[in-house]
């Protein structure tokens, strides 16, 4: 975990480690296991009656040189096979490259640990390494990092993307919510990308990197990386000595045992099989060929999955920075990995597979049911809009947020401030999310009075036969001028032009338009979004709506049959009903998108 403070450890994902209360090393072998046994935080020192029951089940195994034994925690029973002091300390002596690694009591007694207490915790992670250790791997060469800096992420989560401790660290490699953020890491209410795979490993191989160039020493980079580099400076200060086995009496007792355990289980990870410790390996998670897809919501992700005959949990593993089953409307630029094999059936069907996967299951559909006023149908949309505070006397930051239910961070990020400082009579920035009203077809003004001037001509040769001067010659000649012909309205997309003002940057003007960022910048061959000018034109496109008239409506609709939309109905799901491709349904009803509401009203080949 990277945290200003004192960090308890990690061996298992959500299972914690505390040394605070020993102050001596203990001789006998009862009172080894008893002192390894309690810093489990929430297991409860055990008795001495407690530990010769635990030592009665481990036993000799029927076969001979090994040893019987069953998981603490897990209650798994393995046949260890045991090795002289001897042995292991020239096994480790080969596994040296970078970083030093001597065998000493320390390492000792957590080798025995996790080989005689959490054998299954070694179990597990031979079974998670082959998917995870080649990313690791290559982030290592990277950021020319030791190779074996990647036993890390077993002692902070257990190889575990999902891992939350009791300070809310989150992911592989335990970032606090700031410092993923300061890192780059994206946080929010559908994404959190310090279980991002590979990016929270690239930021952590990034932070890495900055604790080696402060002490010049990756066992030192190792140890600050999990109670920080302040601590480990003033233990230098405090001794006088600059490396790690020499400070390790003056480091504090929460994380003596980092570096003795990276490197119990850097062993353990080489030399599992010389001990009698196998995979599953119909456990055993493999490296998958993926390809990476940029997604915005509105997106099911469990309709996403079964769409492209993926299993859900494999769309969970690939993906676990993903952190909603569902990706809401307003969600932009969201990376979803998927397996090859699926990659290319849903290229190959994307239209058909969006169209159903778009339909939200947690109310969100509420977003599309249909509405009429004035002037016509409509449904609501939930966006950020944009609004202003001014600064005035007694205001800060955290009084700003409370009053807009925001976040301190939001209002910060949104005004680039580099800190909580604000002026009277500075101007602020800041969103809320506010439902809005959007219209599927509404009439061009300009077509209103061309149908008004039309009918205005048929009228003027009736004109004269009113005879009575209140009598209104519009509502008489309605009865009898001729049904306007029937029409619909088809929408295309048109480039537009936008010229840059003051104050304006690419997300406000991608929120303008209802388009991104990323789309703004490759129409208009922009490299940074932070080198825009006042007065540049940036092109957008954006849709119109154009009306267009029926061939012939008698008898077009003598084989038509008019499905009302009912809640759970996609284009998909009519094609499939009518036998018709999703294009012709479109067509038929000038659609542009995919999107239905309930209630609406689609015309379908009978």
């Amino acid at each position: 975990m990277i945290h200003p403070v004192i960090k308890r450890l990690y061996v298992l994902p959500l299972c914690l480690f505390s040394f605070k209360g020993i102050s001596q090393e203990v001789s006998s072998e009862s009172e080894k296991i008893k002192e390894v046994n309690t810093l489990v935080i929430g297991a409860k020192p055990k008795t001495e009656a407690a530990v010769k029951d635990t030592a009665s089940k481990v036993k000799q195994a029927p076969f001979p040189g090994s040893i019987e034994v069953e998981d603490t925690r897990d209650h798994v029973v393995f046949n260890i096979i045991p090795a002289s002091d001897e042995v292991i300390a020239e096994r480790i002596k080969g596994l040296e490259n970078i970083m030093p690694m001597p065998y000493n009591e320390h390492v000792k007694k957590y080798i025995d640990y996790f080989l005689y207490k959490r054998p299954n915790f070694v179990k597990q992670m031979l079974e998670r390494k082959e998917f995870y250790f080649p990313v690791f791997e290559k982030y290592l060469v990277k950021h020319n990092i030791p190779d074996e800096m990647k036993y890390l992420a077993l002692l902070e989560s257990g190889l575990n993307p999902n891992a939350v401790s009791r300070a809310n660290a989150v992911g592989m490699w335990q970032f606090m919510s700031y410092t993923g953020k300061e890192y780059g890491l994206k946080i929010n209410e559908y994404v959190d990308e310090r279980r991002h795979v590979e990016k929270s490993t690239d930021a952590s191989f990034r932070y890495l990197t900055r604790l080696y160039n402060q002490f010049d020493d990756w066992e030192l980079a190792l140890a600050s990386y999990n109670t920080g580099p302040g601590r480990i400076r003033r233990a230098i200060r405090k001794s006088g000595k600059t490396d790690y086995w020499s400070l390790h009496a003056y480091i504090h007792p929460d994380t003596r045992a980092y570096v003795p355990q990276w490197e119990a289980l850097h062993y353990l990870m080489n030399y599992s099989a010389e001990h009698g410790i196998f995979p599953d390996y119909k456990e055993a998670l493999y490296p998958m060929e993926t390809e990476n897809l940029v997604m915005d919501g509105p997106l099911n992700l469990k309709s996403f999955a079964e769409l492209n005959y993926l299993d859900f949990a494999t769309l969970k593993l690939l993906n676990p920075h993903i952190i909603t089953d569902e990706l809401p409307t307003y969600a932009r630029d969201v990376e979803v990995k998927l397996p090859r094999v699926n990659y290319v059936y849903f290229e190959n069907n994307k239209k058909c597979v969006l169209d159903s996967a778009m339909i939200l299951k947690s109310g969100a559909q509420e977003t599309y049911v249909a509405q009429s006023d004035s002037k016509g149908d409509y449904h609501i949309e939930y966006k950020d809009s944009k609004h202003y505070h001014r600064v005035v006397s007694g205001d800060y930051l955290g009084k700003i947020a409370e009053k807009y239910d925001v976040r301190i961070s939001d209002l910060k990020r949104w005004n680039n401030l580099r800190s909580n400082t604000v002026m009277k009579g500075q101007r602020l920035v800041y969103y809320k999310r506010e439902a809005h009203k959007v219209y599927d077809a509404i009439n061009d003004s300009k077509e209103k009075t061309q149908v008004a001037t039309a009918k205005t001509t048929e009228t003027k040769s009736n004109e004269n036969a009113a005879s009575l001067s209140n009598v209104k010659v519009v509502a008489k000649n309605n009865t009898t001028a001729p049904a306007e012909k029937p029409f619909h309205y088809e929408k295309q997309t048109v480039k537009r032009y936008h010229f840059i003002q003051r104050g304006e940057n690419l997300t406000m003007i991608a929120r303008k338009y209802d388009t991104t960022v990323k789309e703004l910048m490759e129409l208009n061959n922009i490299q940074s979004q932070n080198k825009i000018m006042r007065g540049q034109r940036l092109a957008y496109y954006t849709t119109i709506s154009e009306k267009v008239y029926d061939q012939s409506s008698s008898d077009a609709n003598k084989n038509l049959i008019v499905h009302v939309v009912q809640p759970g109905d996609t284009l998909w799901n009519l094609s499939q009903r009518y036998g018709f491709s999703i294009s012709e349904i479109k067509k038929l009803n000038g659609l542009d998108d995919n999107t239905l509401k309930v209630g609406q009203k689609i015309k379908v080949k009978g």
